[in-house]
């Protein structure tokens, strides 16, 4: 039954695509093209940087996104979202010899020794707070198994993140030559970890006091506390931001300094990189934030994009809607950010039925906003079935229907060939001369909403339309109404065939239950087989009944 609830899902999604292909297309010039230039960013000391809005994913500025840097100890930030991702809080981490052994002069540890042992919530405020290289390695092997095994995932997330620039070598960020990344593709990886609720609540905090170890075994020695140094969030900092939250530093004489910071103000989570800093890794920061909140607004799309809330609310055909079974929804948490004096109207969009393995399951579109030949977010289109779609899934699950017909249900075959049948079937114009065109059979719900589309179809196919403010050439009405009268035609017989198999299959179960005594012939007649029944009055065009007028 899970199988066919899935092909009867899959059925409709076919359906929803086409019906939003058709409705899209009638106001494919609505589109709209941006009136103002990008605003300029500010002057940076540092070789690379990037501003980037978390919610819709938009690069505000960059500088030297896409060259690759030694990033530092912000190598931790990936490190711990693979942690958080794979690891209790309270599981043990035992450090090895391995991990506490020190692979450069002057690193930064907590000083455990082999055999210590602390929670994976202890390892994860020394590692972010205190950058502790030791812990680093502990945490890549209790994770991995080996800390090569870590940094093949560490290189496998960021390629699942979207980066395209970088490559990680080891899960502290030691100087190495094959160890480095980029400034956008670090952004990507900050986004990403600041989505994450654990990390976010790691940040929260100024300080944290782990668990003794054996070189500090008083669990009220100072050493066993650790404090955040990132100092925009410091309220007693020279350098405090206000709505700073989460941030790691780096440093190393290679890399220079790194700072990756994010912020959240004016209804907007902005996260700024900084690679090859030159000591002025904060004063960049805030020339970044400030740029980005003064020049910037977050819009949400859904509230505001009224092409594609039209083509899913207000497509209409003498009255009946089209969309009535298939609810096509845009993602209500999809945002775009644009200059602070522009409007959404401003913006241009494209859809498309592309879509990837990062792209939301129940997605069925995705539509690209962009101003000034820059992309300023995206957003998603879901189908939501209404109608039948809810019957058929209460018959796929329903005990008595599974008794009837096993656990190999016939229905799912039928419905696989009727999706087969559908996926491969071109559009077909519906006869000039409304009276030509094929009734529906009797047991369709004679006067419903099928008949009255094919009855005033006539009148409706003589003249051309206006639709969302678009004259509609009467060819094109044409098709779209062919179209929606085969699928009215599917979905009225089939949910009035399969409801009264719901209640035939209810009623044989009474009976049973009464113990009641049926002739052979009557079972037969009962069990008939659900395969013939639906392709003979479902899929094959219904007879005609008496001569045509």
């Amino acid at each position: 039954m899970i199988e066919m609830k899935k092909t009867i899902k899959k059925i409709f999604k076919g359906m929803s695509l086409s019906v939003l292909a058709l409705s899209v297309s009638l106001s494919a010039s609505l589109s709209a093209f941006a009136s103002g230039a990008w605003p300029s960013g500010p002057s940076l000391e540092a070789e690379g940087a990037c501003l980037m809005d978390a919610d819709s994913m938009t690069v505000l500025y960059s500088k030297n996104p896409d060259t690759p840097y030694y990033p530092a100890s912000i190598t931790k930030v990936l490190t711990a979202l693979l942690t958080i991702e794979n690891c209790e809080l309270d599981e043990i981490v035992t450090f090895s010899e391995e991990a506490v052994a020190y692979e450069e002069d002057n690193s930064t540890i907590i000083g455990a020794s082999a055999g210590d042992k602390l929670t994976v919530r202890d390892c994860l405020y020394c590692l972010l707070f205190h950058s502790a290289n030791d812990v680093a390695n502990a945490l890549a092997e209790h994770v991995g198994g080996t800390r090569e095994a870590f940094v093949a995932m560490m290189n496998a997330k960021a390629t699942e993140l979207g980066c395209t620039g970088s490559h990680f070598n080891n899960p502290s960020g030691l100087t190495d030559p094959d160890h480095y990344t980029t400034a956008h593709d670090m952004a990507l990886i900050m986004t990403a970890a600041i989505k994450d609720p654990t990390f976010r609540e790691i940040e929260s905090k100024l300080y944290y006091t782990h668990a003794p170890i054996k070189r500090y075994p008083d669990p009220d020695d100072p050493w066993n506390t650790v404090y955040a140094k990132h100092k925009m969030l410091k309220r007693n900092s020279y350098y405090y931001y206000p709505g700073v939250f989460a941030g790691k530093t780096g440093f190393t004489t290679t890399a220079g300094n790194t700072l990756v910071t994010a912020c959240e103000k004016d209804g907007m989570t902005l996260v700024a990189v900084i690679l090859n800093g030159h000591l002025t890794q904060y004063e960049d920061t805030a020339r970044l934030l400030d740029y980005g909140y003064d020049n910037f607004k977050s819009l949400s799309v859904s509230e505001n994009d009224e092409k594609y809330s039209s083509v899913t609310n207000d497509m209409t055909v003498m009255g009946l809607p089209l969309l009535n079974t298939v609810d096509i929804n845009l993602d209500p948490d999809s945002r775009v950010t644009v200059p602070v004096d522009s409007e959404f109207s401003d913006l241009s969009s494209e859809l498309t039925f592309e879509l990837g393995d990062n792209d939301p399951s129940d997605a069925i579109a995705k539509i690209s906003y962009s101003y000034d030949g820059r992309t300023v977010g995206t957003a998603y289109l879901s189908d939501s079935i209404t109608g039948l779609s809810t019957e058929l899934e209460a018959l796929s699950e329903d005990p008595l229907l599974a008794e009837a017909y096993g656990s190999d249900s016939e229905v799912l075959a039928v419905a696989s060939s009727a999706n087969a049948s559908y996926e491969s079937r071109e559009y077909q114009s519906v006869p000039a001369n409304a009276a030509e065109a094929p009734a529906a059979d009797d047991n369709s719900s004679s006067g419903g909403p099928v008949a009255s589309l094919i009855s005033g179809a006539s009148n409706f196919l003589s003249e051309d339309h206006v639709v969302l403010g678009i004259t509609v050439p009467s060819f094109v009405v044409k098709i779209l109404l062919g179209v929606l009268a085969i699928f009215a035609l599917i979905l009225i017989i089939g949910f009035i065939l399969l409801h009264n198999e719901k209640k035939e299959a209810r009623a044989r179960a009474k009976r049973r239950a009464q113990r009641l005594h049926h002739t052979k012939d009557l079972t037969r007649k009962q069990s008939m087989d659900i395969d013939m029944m639906i392709q003979n009055k479902v899929f094959e065009k219904p007879r005609r009944r008496g001569r045509r007028k």
